[in-house]
């Protein structure tokens, strides 16, 4: 759509305004007891208005662009809070019949990143093992893939599992006799592999170390899954319910910046066009109280000292300018993770 061109406003030029106000101060116009513009003034005040409600007119066009924008990121951004403070409140509620905050030595984000490097770390490394296998070159990149995608993922379910639903002593049971254990037999796996990658360098032939190079593979992928299971192990809290409720105001709440961030630049787009219009309307008027005083002045002279009419006394009001959009307002932050549970009324929001 085409935005429209409004055109400077169409008053007469200074001389011409003087000469009518002298004209009809002259003439007694207006009347010394009337409270209404004459003629001349409302042929100024007309063109002012009218110059006026273009700009509003350019204004209204511009903003339902950005309308559309600006009432979808509203509205996902309040359907983001609602839930967020329900879950909110359901966390704090939760860690209140626990007795306790939750228990995350790794955390969630953290948790993720070292997941995402096990899992890169180990395609490199089984590539340079199936190449020694002697596997095509599409197969050792399939199953290499294969390998660095499912063992991490499958390692943190696990890791998930047993923090959450196997009692505490169990468990670290469990992580004292798995973490040395494997990481011994990596570290010697990884010593082999590099030893036998040297000598294939030299003798370009497995021979009989191969049934020891399973072995050896074996203990490499195993470190990838405990190393997946432990670090899921301790980025997630004994008490099911209150760790899902955590990773669920995690989530929440990093959506939430994200669409704030969003709609806080929307909302700023607006109010440039709204402040924008409103300046130059706000231009406009004052151009034409300009003229009306000059008008005023000219008239006054043209009636040699006689009392002016009450109308000169009232400044020019523009009905564009009274129904003018009001600047947006962005809805009232739901609180963080870390704040309490008593949320302050709503302030004046979106519209």
């Amino acid at each position: 759509m085409r935005v429209p061109v409004v055109q400077g406003p169409h008053f007469p030029d200074d001389e011409t305004i003087r000469k009518a106000g002298q004209a009809d101060g002259s003439a007694g116009l207006p009347s010394g007891s009337s409270y209404e513009p004459g003629p001349f003034e409302r042929t100024i005040l007309s063109a002012g208005e009218a110059t006026i409600s273009g700009i509003y007119a350019k204004t209204a066009v511009r903003l339902h662009k950005l309308e559309g924008i600006s009432a979808n990121l509203y509205d996902a951004f309040m359907s983001n809070q609602h839930r967020f403070r329900e879950t909110l409140l359901r966390y704090h509620k939760r860690k209140e019949a626990v007795g306790r905050d939750e228990i995350v030595p790794v955390p969630y984000a953290l948790h993720w990143l070292i997941v995402f490097l096990l899992g890169v770390g180990e395609f490199p490394l089984n590539v340079v093992v199936f190449r020694m296998f002697g596997e095509p070159e599409l197969m050792t990149y399939v199953m290499s893939l294969t390998l660095s995608l499912t063992l991490p993922l499958i390692g943190v379910f696990l890791g998930l599992q047993i923090r959450t639903l196997v009692s505490p002593r169990i468990a670290t049971a469990i992580m004292i006799v798995l973490a040395p254990g494997t990481v011994l037999g990596a570290l010697t796996a990884l010593s082999f592999i590099r030893n036998m990658y040297v000598t294939l360098h030299a003798e370009h032939k497995l021979g009989d170390a191969s049934g020891n190079m399973v072995y050896a593979m074996f203990a490499i992928n195993l470190l990838i899954f405990i190393g997946a299971f432990m670090v899921s192990f301790f980025a997630h809290d004994q008490d099911e319910e209150l760790d899902a409720l955590h990773v669920a105001v995690l989530r929440l709440e990093k959506k939430r910046t994200k669409l704030r961030n969003r709609l806080v630049k929307a909302i700023s787009r607006t109010n440039a066009v709204i402040r924008g219009g409103r300046a130059e309307a706000d231009r406009i008027l004052s151009e034409t109280m300009s003229r009306l005083s000059l008008y005023r002045q000219a008239n006054m002279a043209g009636r040699r000292g006689t009392v002016a009419p009450p109308s000169f006394s009232k400044k020019p009001v523009s009905e564009t300018l009274n129904r003018w959009w009001p600047d947006l307002a962005l809805p009232e932050a739901a609180e963080s993770v870390t704040a309490t549970t008593d949320y302050p009324a709503k302030k004046k929001e979106f519209a």
